[in-house]
């Protein structure tokens, strides 16, 4: 198993601590990002998921993982040949991408329309 929550820490608290405070741009992200959050976290705090299992279940088809920063500096994202696992860097969370259905899906792999069912709270360290 890869240790895939220290990079994921790693880049968020960068990200937080540096880049937030000395970019307009991204401090209007962060505040979106902190909003979703709010509205939503008590609902994604229902299926917590560890972060390194989720990557091992789900990436690594092929033996690599491509890991690259998206969406406007908010996402950290784990690709592999078929999913990505999309990890919010500021609210925690995180969502599975099936790339041949298009879609986003549970835990299962089973897609989902349905936002409550594909957003997964991110354990912390002490929690996994």
């Amino acid at each position: 198993m890869g240790d895939y929550k220290t990079a994921y820490s790693d880049v968020s608290n960068y990200y937080i601590n540096d880049v937030v405070p000395s970019s307009s741009i991204d401090q209007e992200r962060y505040g979106r990002s902190k909003a979703r959050e709010e509205k939503y976290n008590e609902n994604w705090k229902k299926l917590k998921v560890n972060l390194n299992e989720i990557v091992d279940k789900f990436v690594p088809e092929n033996g690599t993982v491509n890991v690259q920063h998206s969406q406007g500096g908010v996402k950290y994202v784990f690709e592999g040949d078929r999913y990505k696992v999309i990890c919010d860097k500021v609210a925690g969370y995180l969502r599975i991408y099936d790339k041949t259905q298009k879609t986003y899906c549970k835990l299962d792999g089973s897609p989902s329309k349905d936002g409550d069912e594909t957003h997964f709270k991110i354990k912390r360290r002490e929690e996994m």
